[in-house]
């Protein structure tokens, strides 16, 4: 059976929509959903399918990929609190992404785009973080795309590591430094896929990265950072120029 994810009380941040909204918009929500649950793996919204629903999650993590050249790329993570099927409830057109569990278990609250949007009309609130979520989404495309257009694999996951310790990913503060899910719970194939190299590849970056104490593995899915202001100063680093592997570990 798979391992789940730590549980951790997340800090709010504009990527959970939930939390951004009034106990009374959060009172009205309830009254207009429905309970939805998929295990981990399930595709919960395909690529080029109608949008009829927005998915509010409560508890769990899910993937958004596209295929492109006959294998899908990772898009974007979905955190608690995170909407799926927001693209098509505004502007009505077919999901460009496929969506997937990739947490133990997914748990939504589910509502008719026709609610969603009228419910958004009549709550201030909620219209100033649903523009919030949307700018947070757009600041962790371009910088996914930055880490991707570095140089070497090493300097790859090294910035990948890093985006994943930011608290909106939830990373687990343990004795021994931030405990991390490979890209939220999948495997070194996956971890890959968020930096486009393969899996080999990804196994002798990580192993260049662990010789240098940047990080340590624990639990088959996860990696102990011990020491992230190191590791982001390395990422740093690349970001104010070109450096090579061995520049980036010192």
């Amino acid at each position: 059976m798979a391992t789940p994810l730590p549980i951790q009380q997340a800090p709010q941040h504009d990527q959970d929509f939930w939390a951004m909204l009034t106990s009374q918009e959060k009172s009205t929500l309830r009254a207009r959903t429905t309970a939805a649950a998929h295990p981990e793996d399930a595709v919960v919204l395909s690529e080029g399918a109608p949008v009829s629903q927005v998915m509010i999650i409560r508890t769990g993590w899910a993937v958004a990929t596209v295929v492109k050249a006959g294998r899908p790329v990772p898009l974007r993570m979905y955190r608690p609190g995170g909407l799926i099927g927001l693209g098509g409830a505004l502007t009505r057109a077919a999901s460009n992404e496929t969506i997937t569990a990739i947490s133990y278990d997914l748990h939504l609250l589910c509502l008719p785009v026709d609610s969603f949007t009228h419910f958004l009309q009549s709550a201030r609130n909620a219209s100033g973080a649903l523009l919030r979520l949307q700018q947070a989404r757009l600041e962790e495309a371009d910088r996914l795309r930055t880490i991707r257009d570095y140089p070497t694999a090493v300097q790859r996951l090294a910035g990948l590591l890093v985006e994943l310790c930011r608290p909106e990913n939830n990373p687990i503060r343990r004795h021994d430094g931030l405990l991390i899910a490979h890209g939220a719970g999948s495997s070194q194939e996956k971890l890959g896929s968020w930096i486009g190299d393969s899996r080999r590849t990804v196994v002798r970056a990580l192993a260049a990265l662990r010789k240098e104490g940047l990080i340590s593995s624990t639990l088959p899915r996860f990696i102990t950072i011990p020491d992230v202001d190191r590791l982001r100063r390395a990422v740093e680093a690349i970001d104010a120029g070109s450096v090579d592997d061995h520049a980036m570990l010192r």
